[in-house]
């Protein structure tokens, strides 16, 4: 089963990264190796979903939430790392992330939250499209 939907992940863990491609084989899915990368990425391609390791080689993922609140106040933004302390997680909740999961044990709970997501944003998108036509018209 393929669903519909473009992934941005981001990890600085090569091969962790190759793992999670695996993983997410269903989605269509780009991969950066650091911050700004993604950035650069961010500022090509439209994501319909973000998930993002804490620690990047380049920045934190708080900084690349702001980044990308910046840019796209609705996009959902998921954590996916291995730091599961408190003041890391409200850090990224406070910059605008959407869920936290902790690896690798959330991997079962990652994978089906990432197919409601898409599915729920995809609708929501839907419906602000068809608002802001019938606004036109």
């Amino acid at each position: 089963m393929s669903f519909s939907g473009q992934i941005l992940y981001v990890d600085d863990d090569v091969e962790g990264s190759k793992m999670m491609e695996m993983w997410l084989s269903d989605f269509r899915v780009a991969t950066a190796y650091c911050g700004q990368h993604a950035k650069e990425l961010i500022q090509r391609t439209r994501f319909d979903l973000h998930i993002i390791d804490y620690y990047l080689s380049d920045m934190t993922a708080k900084e690349l939430c702001s980044y990308i609140r910046s840019i796209s106040p609705r996009v959902p933004i998921f954590i996916y790392s291995a730091v599961s302390r408190q003041a890391e997680r409200l850090a990224v909740r406070d910059a605008g992330a959407t869920r936290y999961f902790t690896k690798p044990n959330d991997l079962d709970r990652l994978i089906p939250e990432i197919g409601r997501c898409l599915g729920n944003y995809r609708r929501l998108s839907e419906r602000q499209g068809r608002r802001a036509a019938s606004s036109i018209l």
